[in-house]
């Protein structure tokens, strides 16, 4: 999940082939469910249901089929950094999420929040690899607290 416009959301399916990070919206807003009245109707159309440590919970086949302006694909050769923070995402509310993986390109920084049962850590570490293959002169830094 990354945050834009300051307090929307989009979730995205993140995969990675021998030269690229591809980012597809799989979700639309999310939200966590409360109010009252309307406010509590709205809020649980944008929550989700479902195993919320599952990741597979936060997909909807509707959304990964669309065209989105928003999706994003990452030239791995391009990457300068990837770090992970383990302190959880203010404003996340009840969903399990395990920190933040950051890629830095020349032209900006994404801030990725791992949802669900997954390992921030191993994210990252993985990552890391896979851009050292694509850019030998790639140089990890210290992950552990470093953004």
């Amino acid at each position: 999940m990354e945050y834009y416009a300051v307090i929307l959301n989009r979730t995205f399916l993140v995969s990675v082939d021998e030269s690229h990070i591809h980012g597809t919206v799989c979700r639309g807003l999310t939200s966590v469910e409360s109010g009252v009245g309307a406010a509590r109707l709205i809020t649980r159309q944008l929550s989700v249901q479902g195993d919320l440590n599952d990741p597979n919970s936060y997909l909807e086949d509707r959304q990964l089929n669309r065209q989105n302006s928003a999706n994003f694909t990452l030239n791995l050769s391009e990457v300068t950094a990837v770090t992970y923070n383990p302190r959880k995402k203010w404003g996340m509310g009840y969903y399990p999420h395990d920190g933040r993986v950051f890629i830095q390109t020349p032209v900006r920084r994404r801030e990725l929040i791992i949802l669900g049962n997954q390992s921030g850590q191993e994210i990252a570490d993985r990552l890391i690899r896979s851009v050292g293959r694509a850019n030998n002169s790639f140089k990890p830094k210290p992950l552990r607290g470093s953004a």
